[in-house]
């Protein structure tokens, strides 16, 4: 692979063939010493667990995250909802490679928790489902 920046998170559906098909064919590439373009893709196999994934209130947490890194308490402040749903959101959020949470030094307070995006670029969402 070569080092060049990803500037793009793409979010779809997609089957298990489908998935394994992208990396065979990753791997095609690799052994014949082709240059693979990086890039940063996030499946779901069932269209319904991306749409429980992709609720307004997780695309307006990360698109505050993605403009002001901040701690769970202020975010839960700032977007009028429980430190309790922010965090949830966050674990999962973070599971999948979107935000990282990172301690950081709080004067005078010891340290506290900063979410921040992982890219700073927009995520494309790409959903193709066969009926």
């Amino acid at each position: 692979m070569s080092n060049e920046k990803i500037n793009k998170v793409l979010i779809k559906a997609e089957s298990v063939e489908n998935f394994f098909a992208r990396g065979r064919e990753t791997a095609k590439l690799l052994d014949q010493n082709k240059t693979v373009k990086p890039r940063r893709i996030i499946s779901f196999e069932d269209p319904r667990d991306l749409i429980k994934f992709l609720t307004a209130a997780k695309i307006n947490l990360l698109s505050t995250i993605r403009k002001h890194p901040d701690s769970l308490s202020n975010l839960a402040k700032l977007l009028n909802r429980s430190r309790a749903a922010i965090n949830k959101d966050i674990q999962l959020l973070e599971a999948i490679g979107i935000v990282k949470s990172e301690y950081v030094a709080n004067p005078g307070h010891g340290k506290q928790k900063i979410i921040s995006a992982i890219d700073k670029e927009p995520i494309q969402l790409q959903v193709q489902t066969v009926i």
